[in-house]
């Protein structure tokens, strides 16, 4: 009965924090899908190829300018509440190193793989802009704080604002390069957005300084995650580039529709997870209690993933040519593949704060390196036996590997595994579904009652 009482009582809790949450990221999604269809109608496939390509080589270092930064400060705030202005100068400080080296290497890359006669010196703005989200990493003391709604109302007038800029500069030039430097802009006005919000939530400014301890903290566990986010982000982000080059800008332009319309709800599970994960830090004490939260994260994770899989298989003709136009009927086989990995992304989501909470950061490593070996593998096989579509089922297989079955290959992480297959039969699981049912049913007369 106890045990039952405190999964209503996180259940609440969790959807009160996620409220905010999860209409920001509403907001965002709307924002975005918006934004698409103009930018993709206006560039169409040869420009909206070219806009992407450069979004994703920017995107393949981002887990540098990050270096491990994602969900270490939300661990070290929660573990240290007394020192989070500390916490929170020692991570800008080791997220300013990042953006620099970022920064760097992306130079390195547009020197050398970049001849002037692509005229994409708007990659050098693109790579500058991005040094602004070294404030992004002040997200995590809202998070652990509980407060999103001091945040949520900034980022969001940003996004919005942003958007609207894109969409005015798409129609009125029609060029992938403009559009680009608004993409920059962002970065900017997001990086201001977050340091406004956390003064006026905190009442002090925050900037980066020398925290011996908590460099030493960081610097003690981020290089796992930074090696282990660069190869997340490999086989994120590698194929639109692999399709560039094999078959050229307009193929990547066509995968990129499919894949922005299956990647934009990957948000939504890191927003829910970064909700559950206070509370499930809460019960670690308690080792059933914590099973069971973890096993309940996972369910509800992979049962959204699997709704919205089944659903696009009917809706992704319509989708695709009504909203961006019969030129993009090749992006429907696309779609329909690729929207079924993100049932192992939405569990993810929770894995990786999982890790971060049991000290696994090593098979973080492991397991990113697995996914993105195999999905550059596939990439050089498939891409040129079925182009688009043969990127698509190279992403499946190894977010797949990546995020589950690499899991059964130790006995540390073979437990998460076994859940994560438990969530995947959940149709088959009566008894959990029962369970879940009364739990909701209690949280809506609790919710009433009120």
């Amino acid at each position: 009965m106890r045990a039952a009482t405190a999964t209503v009582s996180a259940l609440r809790q969790i959807l009160s924090n996620s409220g905010w949450w999860l209409t920001d990221r509403a907001l965002m999604l709307a924002a975005t899908l918006v934004t698409s269809v103009v930018l993709v109608r206006c560039l169409g496939p040869a420009g909206y190829g070219e806009l992407s390509y450069l979004l994703a080589i920017v995107g393949l270092l981002l887990p540098v300018a990050q270096l491990g930064m994602s969900g270490l400060v939300v661990r070290a705030l929660l573990e240290s509440p007394a020192e989070e202005r500390e916490i929170l100068r020692a991570a800008l400080l080791v997220r300013g190193c990042g953006c620099l080296l970022a920064l760097l290497l992306g130079s390195a890359y547009w020197v050398l793989f970049e001849p002037p006669a692509t005229g994409r010196a708007v990659l050098l703005v693109l790579l500058l802009a991005q040094c602004a989200t070294v404030f992004q990493a002040l997200e995590f003391w809202f998070q652990a704080r509980m407060i999103p709604s001091q945040l949520v109302i900034w980022r969001a007038a940003v996004v919005l604002l942003a958007a609207g800029a894109k969409m005015a500069v798409a129609l009125v030039t029609r060029n992938a390069s403009m559009v680009a430097v608004l993409f920059a802009l962002e970065y900017l006005l997001l990086g201001l957005a977050y340091l406004i919000a956390y003064r006026h939530a905190a009442g002090r400014w925050v900037w980066p300084a020398v925290e011996r301890r908590w460099l030493g903290w960081f610097r003690s566990r981020a290089p796992w995650l930074v090696v282990s986010g660069l190869a997340e982000v490999v086989y994120l982000r590698i194929d639109i580039v692999m399709l560039g080059r094999m078959r050229g800008i307009a193929a990547a332009g066509t995968y990129a529709v499919a894949a922005r319309l299956s990647e934009v709800w990957y948000a939504v599970p890191v927003l829910l997870v970064a909700s559950m994960f206070p509370v499930l830090w809460a019960r670690r004490p308690d080792a059933a209690g914590y099973a069971h939260g973890l096993q309940a994260g996972l369910d509800g994770l992979c049962s959204l993933a699997l709704l919205l899989a089944v659903a696009m298989q009917w809706l992704a003709r319509p989708l695709v040519t009504t909203v961006f136009g019969a030129e993009y009927a090749g992006a429907v086989p696309v779609l329909t593949l690729h929207i079924w990995a993100g049932v192992f992304i939405f569990m993810r989501a929770l894995l990786s704060r999982w890790l971060l909470a049991e000290d696994l950061l090593r098979f973080s490593l492991v397991t990113h390196v697995a996914g993105a070996v195999i999905n550059v593998a596939a990439n050089l096989v498939l891409i040129p036996l079925a182009g688009p579509v043969g990127a698509a089922l190279a992403t499946v297989v190894s977010y797949a590997t990546a995020s589950w079955l690499a899991l059964f290959l130790s006995s540390a992480t073979r437990p998460m595994a076994w859940m994560m297959t438990r969530a995947l039969v959940l149709p088959l699981r009566w008894a959990a579904l029962a369970s879940y049912a009364r739990q909701l049913r209690a949280v809506r007369t609790a919710g009433a009652g009120r």
